[in-house]
């Protein structure tokens, strides 16, 4: 439907205003799909497309879902709105179905099931989903990336490499028509923003993380305005198909002016993404980072469902984008999480691509959760959140398929996160943590395996002892920022 209307709306278009009879198409979040559609159109008009943080796949990787974990907090901050009714047009965002009144920590702490089956009624589209508990053709039909063949417009992708809803819809969209439509003019944008923050000239941080200023404006100034007044207007056009704006672990500083910041502040500018990397596994046992394996290490922690993980230090009454860059110190230190600390860099370290897991593990229960944190940890003590993502066990073999662990027999979980570009400064160290609840943001797992997960109610939830065993690494992208 989005692309016919859109080939409706640009006939129109053409023959009812004075222009020069070329459209282009930007869109965030859910118009980011929009847009996508739009550029599938087929109308002739329509000659360039920007698909901003679009949503793609719902089960394993945009808002609802990554890799089939429920995003609960996400949910219930953005869907028990978007996903109402509407009886007609209207100018007003439709009010929540619930009011989460004080901390989402603790107003969430119940059964899944108390929390879901109030809504369902209200929410055809939740009351789908948690119909479907597994990756099937309900899933596939939706994903909007399987369609993106035979684009006719430019391409520009853009997304945030800490946006907390829809940083996977980019990346994949990007590498999606990079496969299924060579021809198209393609470009890439991504830079240290949150959901929407290319367009906020004002956006320098997230949380503690100081990420620069002007990011934003330049951006719309040199990139968007440009790419837009070529394919509309014929103006020359001279930029690489790839410009990322890196991460960096910085202190905010204490004026907007402060000059004296020591970091290799630019844009860079690639011919395609991800670029040339060498991927560096770094293993995970007795505390440390070790560029060794050693099978016979362990760490073992205890997951209780009734004292979950906070996903962020800090009370909040809705899901807070700050938690992507967070400080993730409050984790160190708890018997629920396992860390390990790499050495001191001497020197910059590039991260630019994707960063993949693989943890081989064991558990008392018969499900668990495994979210896996790479964090840059500054001189100041600060550990700022790099990427971090979520594998539920029981979607260790096939997303179609789950499979419940055997309680005390070896396993192993493989995935990947979404790709960063990040560089690690001098003086600082990386660090891996692994845990096994995010809670809210993740709905907790109940540890028990269950045919549908969305129905667990209180007896299901049962605490485990989880181990990590030495043979288990995070492979990450080391490359080189270009001159």
């Amino acid at each position: 439907d989005e692309a016919t209307d859109t080939y409706d709306s640009a006939e129109w278009l053409v023959h009812n205003t004075h222009s020069n009879g070329n459209i282009g198409l930007k869109g965030v979040s859910y118009p980011g799909f929009y847009a996508a559609m739009a550029g599938l159109s087929g109308h002739p008009a329509v000659k360039a497309v920007s698909p901003q943080a679009p949503v793609t796949d719902w089960f394993r990787g945009d808002d609802m879902h990554h890799n089939g974990a429920y995003f609960l907090a996400d949910e219930f901050t953005f869907g028990v709105s978007f996903y109402r009714k509407r009886q007609g047009p209207t100018m007003h965002w439709q009010p929540s179905l619930v009011d989460i009144d004080g901390d989402i920590y603790e107003w969430f702490k119940r059964p899944i099931w108390d929390i879901l089956g109030p809504c369902l009624d209200s929410l055809s589209f939740l009351k789908e989903g948690v119909s479907h508990p597994n990756f099937d053709s309900f899933w596939e039909a939706r994903d909007a990336s399987l369609s993106l063949r035979n684009m006719k417009p430019a391409v520009m992708v853009v997304g945030g490499l800490f946006d907390a809803e829809d940083c996977y819809g980019a990346q994949r969209m990007y590498k999606t028509i990079k496969v299924l439509s060579p021809s198209t003019d393609l470009y890439f944008v991504e830079g240290p923003w949150s959901h929407g923050g290319w367009h906020d000239a004002g956006f320098n941080s997230l949380s503690g993380s100081y990420f620069g200023e002007n990011t934003s404006e330049y951006y719309m100034e040199n990139i968007e305005y440009p790419f837009f007044a070529h394919y509309l207007e014929g103006k020359p056009l001279e930029m690489a198909s790839v410009n990322v704006y890196p991460s960096f672990a910085m202190t905010v500083p204490v004026k907007k002016d402060r000059k004296d910041c020591d970091w290799p502040e630019r844009w860079v500018s690639y011919s395609s993404w991800p670029p040339k990397f060498e991927s560096q596994e770094i293993y995970l046992h007795d505390g440390r980072l070790s560029y060794i394996a050693d099978a016979g290490a362990s760490v073992t922690y205890h997951s209780d469902p009734s004292d979950p993980i906070p996903y962020y230090e800090e009370p909040t009454t809705r899901r807070n984008t700050g938690y992507m860059a967070g400080n993730q110190a409050y984790c160190s230190s708890r018997k629920d999480v396992a860390t390990f600390y790499g050495d001191y860099c001497k020197d910059s370290l590039v991260l630019a691509g994707p960063v993949s897991v693989h943890i081989d593990a064991s558990s008392t229960g018969t499900d668990a959760d495994f979210i896996v944190k790479l964090i840059d940890v500054r001189p100041d003590g600060y550990q700022m959140l790099v990427r971090a993502e979520v594998m539920p066990a029981r979607f260790r073999e096939s997303f179609r398929t789950p499979k419940a662990i055997t309680p005390g027999e070896k396993f192993s979980v493989d995935w990947s996160m979404n790709d960063i570009c990040h560089v690690v400064l001098p003086g600082h160290r990386l660090m891996v943590q692994v845990q096994s609840s995010c809670f809210p943001l993740i709905a907790m797992n109940p540890q028990t395996f269950l045919e549908n997960p969305y129905k667990a109610v209180a007896g299901d939830y049962k605490p485990s002892d989880i181990t990590i065993y030495g043979d288990s690494f995070v492979t990450i992208p080391v490359s080189a920022l270009p001159e």
